[in-house]
């Protein structure tokens, strides 16, 4: 499986504090079953890294899982503040895209944001594909639905925090990930892992938890790789085995 979302660097963000975490959740990253890891550290106003420093941690955690004889795949990327990355360069974003590709990982903000829907559309107009992270977790988002729905149409991917659909962030964030799900909304699931306690990897306990295990491979696999790839994305309308059937419609976006 690949997990586009995880903050495996150490001490440039609220992931890992030190290189010995980061080899630890890289460690329970394999056990898993993930194979490839995106590290999205935080590019925030109070946490202000910049492409060219994320590469250096990227490559220095590979030399140090390398030496520790893990073998996990890490690539570099990024989770964007939605306001800061109205004031970044295109080149800045650019380098910041997931994996070299062409997709940048946007945070949906997790305070009331009115211009949530505004700011992304500002960055589409710019020619930059968005994925949005954890939609379901945003309280701008959270009343407006439809807002979601014209983002999806315009060729925003939704990715959802796998936590999310086990209620890690609490029933009501449970209930609006499943009503995406179910609206056909949600393309990605990733773990947005920070930690290997409180926030640990893990993607398929959740998507057995949701009724989803018929999915994904559609959601941890064939999307992620396609993202990463910049290739055409598989479309899908999922919903699930637990509520009312799985339905998956292959198109490509």
């Amino acid at each position: 499986m690949i997990d586009l979302h995880c903050h495996l660097l150490p001490g440039i963000d609220d992931g890992p504090a030190e290189l010995d975490g980061s080899i630890a959740m890289a460690r329970a990253q394999l056990a898993a079953g993930v194979g490839t890891v995106v590290a999205t550290p935080h590019v925030h106003p109070e946490m202000p890294n910049d492409a060219a420093g994320i590469a250096d941690a990227v490559a220095a955690l590979r030399d140090a899982l390398a030496r520790a004889e893990v073998p996990l795949h890490v690539a570099p990327g990024a989770e964007i503040d939605l306001g800061l990355a109205q004031e970044l360069p295109d080149e800045e974003l650019r380098a910041l895209a997931l994996g070299g590709g062409p997709w940048l990982l946007v945070e949906a903000p997790l305070v009331t944001m009115p211009f949530t829907q505004t700011g992304v559309e500002r960055l589409l107009a710019r020619g930059h594909k968005v994925v949005l992270a954890h939609p379901e977790r945003s309280p701008s988002l959270q009343r407006d639905v439809d807002a979601i729905a014209r983002l999806a149409r315009s060729g925003v991917l939704m990715q959802l925090t796998a936590g999310s659909l086990t209620g890690q962030f609490g029933r009501a964030v449970e209930r609006f990930a499943n009503q995406l799900v179910d609206a056909g909304l949600v393309q990605l699931v990733a773990s947005d892992a920070h930690n290997v306690t409180r926030r640990p990897p893990g993607l398929l306990p959740a998507l057995e938890h949701a009724g989803l295990s018929g999915a994904a491979s559609l959601l941890t696999e064939l999307v992620p790789a396609a993202v990463l790839a910049g290739d055409p994305v598989p479309v899908a309308r999922i919903r699930s085995r637990r509520r009312r059937g799985l339905l998956s419609r292959l198109g490509r976006r």
